[in-house]
């Protein structure tokens, strides 16, 4: 565990953590009892070495094994507001999100799409992929922070080849609407989760990071921008208002990432956190409101280091990392300021 003056936050993307004999998607999936003990035994070292406070996950299929698991090594608080779709006897689909704490969890909940919204936009019925899950962590001299784990939907297509020729089989321009389709959904997931946040923000005023892995970059040219760029927006509003920067703006988040970089001023390249190939990307993040900006007067808690998790991607050791993951976890190292330490 951390010092009471710092605390650290982890996103781990699990890569079907799922427990035999149950299998995910495929019926002849299924770890043997070797593989789940490698896969395990790897995420305990992950925690072990790190010691995060405070860790989101995603692409869990068994929570009761990973609840067990992460309370052993000194988790007691463990939550997820949804549960994987079984399919036909053992198989398994639709993984979920969790988030588990040294900390205590005092409430938590998924977060439900806007339906007056959607409904609004002619969108009537679209739903997350994965409910993103809200809990607020209760953390000693800091107080309490909603944390939202999340997991948009990835770029496989959203197309049901099945359901358009007997083969199975979609031509290109089919398969090329399937990604699209894919591409709206988590556009329109990023855009739902803004809303949300904001509209949480506004009624709590509580700080508040935001973990998981978005399956797309955070460029000014993704769908995912808006989660970037809504403070913008809402400044834009505060602005006409006669409001001022530094106010309070629910809807203004920050890369982790960049607020380590503006204080410890790095200049080498960020490492990807998921590989296609031999291509790199960045998927996986960490993003945080203006209490974590160092250099916003609300400011609490400076961001003081930012790490990504890839030795098993760039350097895997087959004997410890067959079963790891295909995403790097990230993690994020906070101070508190002076200001809010406990004689």
């Amino acid at each position: 565990m951390q010092s009471l003056f710092t605390f650290s936050i982890a996103s781990i993307n699990l890569l079907n953590y799922i427990e035999p004999p149950l299998a995910c998607y495929e019926y002849d999936a299924i770890y043997s009892k070797a593989q789940w003990q490698q896969k395990q035994q790897w995420l305990q070292r992950i925690i072990e070495q790190q010691q995060p406070d405070i860790i989101g996950f995603q692409e869990v299929f068994s929570c009761e094994a990973l609840k067990q698991q992460v309370q052993a090594l000194g988790y007691p608080y463990f939550v997820v507001v949804q549960q994987p779709e079984l399919v036909a006897d053992y198989i398994y689909h639709k993984p979920v999100v969790a988030l588990a704490s040294r900390f205590k969890i005092s409430s938590y909940a998924a977060l439900m799409p806007d339906t007056a919204l959607l409904n609004a936009a002619g969108l009537s019925g679209m739903q997350f992929s994965r409910h993103p899950l809200r809990a607020t962590v209760q953390v000693p001299d800091f107080g309490a922070l909603d944390c939202c784990v999340v997991h948009l939907k990835s770029k496989r297509s959203q197309l049901d080849s099945s359901l358009l020729t007997p083969s199975g089989h979609a031509s290109p321009l089919q398969d090329a609407f399937g990604y699209w389709a894919s591409t709206v959904q988590r556009g329109t997931e990023a855009q739902l989760l803004a809303h949300a946040l904001c509209l949480r923000r506004q009624q709590h005023q509580q700080p508040l990071v935001v973990l998981g892995d978005l399956n797309d970059t955070l460029s000014e040219q993704s769908p995912l921008a808006i989660l970037l760029q809504a403070g913008l927006l809402w400044q834009k509003q505060a602005n006409s208002q006669a409001l001022n920067q530094h106010s309070f703006n629910p809807a203004r988040l920050h890369d982790a990432y960049l607020l380590a970089n503006q204080l410890l001023a790095t200049t080498a390249q960020r490492p990807a956190t998921h590989y296609y190939g031999a291509e790199g990307q960045v998927l996986d993040y960490i993003l945080l409101s203006d209490e974590f900006d160092s250099h916003h007067p609300a400011c609490r808690a400076d961001v003081m280091g930012y790490q990504t998790l890839d030795q098993h991607l760039r350097r895997p050791d087959y004997s410890q990392d067959a079963y790891s993951s295909d995403h790097a976890p990230v993690l994020v190292r906070m101070r508190l300021k002076d200001k809010l330490l406990r004689p």
